[in-house]
């Protein structure tokens, strides 16, 4: 018994459980009535509250939070490790073309750095820095070059200020160079007076005058211009907004600007600064000089100050006779300009360029007889002179910076007569233009109209000859001059055919008050109208089939 029942007493712990085999009883619910805890799982796991139907009465979240909450079930590992992948191509792609555009445009820029410098060379010996500018400068001043409709004046007024600062920094591009007098010359209204750069080399100093004369025609080009320093754009003065100017016009539509009178300064300074540096500067040579002060005296005739303009092209005539040695008293007279052409020296290339522009001068200030006596003057020193043909002629180095060999030392020299050439004779044609359009205007019609037919023939059997030619300079030049004598000739023949219909107007009314011959008179009114009217339209004929081609050639 004892036995039995200690063995019969096993702890509750160990003890098997015993399995009811009651079938259990389970009660079935409809589908559609299901609760959350039919479909929630257990207890023991975790609540996700998108697979609980929300209560209707419950608002709609915003998309900010719902997308918050919802964005980590959206992004899974999977998807992750894509969403890497196709981050990392892009980045790589992206960075690749960059860097293939970066290189292109590099090269890109290179080439057409090598471009402008084989056509406006800049001098060797600079930094890269000072021939960027120089060149970029040039190019930027033949917008036909670098496909642009004009020349955008601020940016070479830009380049070539900060050129000519390296150039005249004695630390840097300047080292050899010193001021005039103790102190440099302090000019009123002008500054300082040029420096003495005659240590320097000669292309130092070719391109150096060539910044000055950019830096001229810039000012002159953006006279009345202001500059907004924080924007650093440039507009006219009248477009700026400012108390000076409380009503001004609106910008044009492509300028996404506005200008503030108080954050701008003055553009560039005035022209005369750079001229009066070029003529007051030790080291140019005498054609450098000549032609800023006639590119000086023409600004003030623009500005219609013809006085002081005649001065300044007086001082260029004294520039141009200095140049010359022994004197030029018998090529000249000083006074006047009107060359001589007795002496069996024929005048120099300088003294026949200032005596051409002192007769444009006279002519614009209404002076017919002495501009008249100044053109004859030039026709005759062109005319005395031999004519060389072309292939005989040397074609010396103009454009490069290198030394000039010495056999083009001649040809270089300015201070010689110049060479007449088939491409010359133009310069015979437009001084003929310049005489008849005195003559028609001052003393007779007939002599004027006359002068500009023999100058249009002139023009167009000498542009014939160039046809071939590759100096597009001179072809370019002969166009230009053809163009304008036929208009001269167009304009002379038109005014002659109004004054004939006038005149045979008033002879048909003498003629019935007439007692004898005025039949006659009228007859030979109506004659000569006809006459104009016919030279007129074959005239008219010949302009038509004449321009198209003067645009080929360079005609405009």
């Amino acid at each position: 018994m004892l036995s039995r029942n200690i063995a019969g007493r096993v702890p509750a712990r160990v003890r098997p459980l015993q399995l009811s085999r009651r079938p259990a009883i389970h009660s079935l619910r409809p589908f559609t009535h299901c609760t959350r805890l039919q479909i929630s799982p257990p207890s023991g796991r975790p609540q996700l509250q998108f697979l609980s139907p929300q209560p209707l009465s419950r608002p709609i979240p915003p998309l900010s939070i719902h997308l918050r909450k919802h964005f980590g079930r959206l992004v899974s590992t999977t998807s992750r490790e894509h969403y890497k992948k196709r981050f990392s191509y892009t980045v790589k792609t992206t960075l690749t073309l960059t860097a293939i555009f970066f290189l292109f445009s590099i090269v890109k820029l290179g080439v057409y750095q090598e471009d402008i410098e084989h056509k406006w060379p800049s001098p060797p010996e600079w930094s890269w820095k000072s021939r960027w500018c120089l060149r970029s400068a040039q190019a930027l001043q033949h917008p036909e070059y670098t496909n642009r409709l004009l020349t955008d004046w601020p940016m070479v007024a830009g380049y070539l200020k900060e050129l000519i600062e390296r150039l005249e920094n004695v630390e840097r591009e300047g080292a050899g160079i010193f001021e005039q007098g103790d102190g440099g010359i302090l000019v009123e209204g002008v500054g300082l007076t040029g420096l003495d750069i005659s240590a320097k080399s000669e292309p130092w100093r070719r391109g150096y005058f060539q910044a000055l004369l950019g830096a001229a025609k810039a000012a002159e080009n953006l006279e009345g211009w202001l500059t907004d320093k924080k924007q650093r754009v440039s507009a006219p003065a009248e477009h700026v907004i400012g108390p000076s100017n409380p009503r001004p016009k609106p910008m044009p539509a492509a300028a996404n600007y506005v200008i503030h009178e108080e954050d701008c300064e003055v553009a560039s300074p005035p022209p005369e600064k750079f001229y009066m540096k070029i003529l007051t500067t030790n080291g140019f040579d005498t054609n450098q000089k000549v032609e800023a002060a006639l590119a000086y005296a023409d600004w003030l005739d623009y500005k219609g100050l013809g006085i002081t303009a005649g001065d300044m092209y007086i001082w260029a005539l004294d520039i141009a006779a200095g140049g010359i040695e022994g004197g030029a008293d018998n090529l000249v007279d000083l006074k006047t300009g009107v060359l001589k052409n007795t002496s069996p020296e024929p005048p120099s290339e300088n003294l026949m360029r200032v005596s051409t522009a002192l007769a444009v001068h006279n002519a614009r200030q209404g002076d017919l007889p002495t501009a008249l006596s100044l053109f004859t003057s030039v026709l005759k020193a062109w005319r005395s002179l031999p004519l060389v043909q072309d292939h005989q002629t040397l074609t010396p180095p103009t454009q490069g910076f290198n030394p000039p060999r010495p056999d083009f030392q001649s040809l270089l020299n300015s201070n010689d007569p110049p060479t007449r050439t088939t491409g010359s004779i133009c310069h015979e044609a437009g001084l003929m233009t310049y005489i008849g359009e005195i003559l028609y205007a001052s003393s007779s019609r007939e002599h004027g109209l006359a002068w500009t037919r023999d100058s249009v023939e002139l023009a167009e059997s000498t542009l014939a000859s160039l046809h071939n030619s590759p100096d597009l300079t001179s072809r370019g030049r002969c166009a230009q001059c053809l163009k304008v004598g036929l208009e001269n000739w167009r304009t002379m023949v038109s005014a002659l055919v109004e004054s004939a219909r006038e005149e045979q107007v008033e002879s048909l009314v003498s003629a019935k008050k007439a007692w004898y011959g005025g039949a006659n008179q009228a007859k030979d009114k109506a004659e000569q109208l006809r006459r104009w009217e016919a030279e007129r339209d074959i005239l008219q004929h010949r302009i038509e089939e004449v321009f198209p081609l003067l645009d080929g050639e360079g005609g405009t």
